[in-house]
C-alpha cells in the first residue's frame, strides 16, 4: 500500500471531504464525517447593544455592501471541488435560465467523482457566482435562485 492511514486522515481534513472510501486489495477503509449542528448562544437583552452610529459604515462601502445584497435561495456547494457548469452533453446555465427543482445545475469534480448539485427550488438562476474549471470552497454559493 502506498499511502498511509496519516495520509488518508490529512487529504480527508485538507479536503473537507464529508466520506472517503479506500479498498486497496484487502485493505478497506471508510471514513465518515458526522455533522453536528452549530450551537445557539443566548445573550441578555441589552447585553450587547450598540449604537447605529457605532456601526455605520462609509458611503462607498456601504454601496458596496448593497451591491453585493442578494435575495433569492443560494445554492452552495457541498464539497470542496473543481466546478463544471456544463452537465452531461447540455450547456452550462446561466442567469436568466428557467430551472425546476431537482435539475441538476453543475457537477463538483473532487478526487475523479463527479458530484452532482441540483436546483433545491424552481425559479430563475438569478446568478451564477463559479465559472467553469474554478476550485470551490464547502458552503461556497454557486448560483442564486429566484
Amino acid at each position: 500500500m502506498t499511502n498511509s492511514l496519516k495520509d488518508y486522515e490529512d487529504m480527508f481534513r485538507r479536503l473537507s471531504l464529508s466520506e472517503l472510501e479506500v479498498e486497496d486489495g484487502d485493505f478497506k477503509m471508510r471514513m465518515k464525517r458526522e455533522w453536528v449542528a452549530p450551537s445557539v448562544a443566548v445573550v441578555p437583552e441589552g447585553a450587547m447593544q450598540i449604537q447605529a452610529s457605532e456601526m455605520a459604515l462609509e458611503p462607498a462601502l456601504e454601496a458596496e455592501a448593497e451591491s453585493f445584497a442578494v435575495s433569492g435561495v443560494e445554492v452552495k456547494a457541498p464539497l470542496l471541488g473543481v466546478f463544471h457548469g456544463a452537465v452531461g452533453g447540455k450547456r452550462a446555465v446561466k442567469a436568466g435560465d428557467k430551472v425546476e427543482k431537482g435539475d441538476v445545475l453543475c457537477t463538483l469534480e473532487a478526487m475523479k467523482m463527479m458530484n452532482e448539485v441540483k436546483a433545491p427550488v424552481s425559479g430563475t438562476i438569478k446568478q451564477v457566482l463559479a465559472a467553469e474549471g474554478d476550485l470551490v470552497e464547502f458552503d461556497q454559493v454557486l448560483f442564486v435562485i429566484e
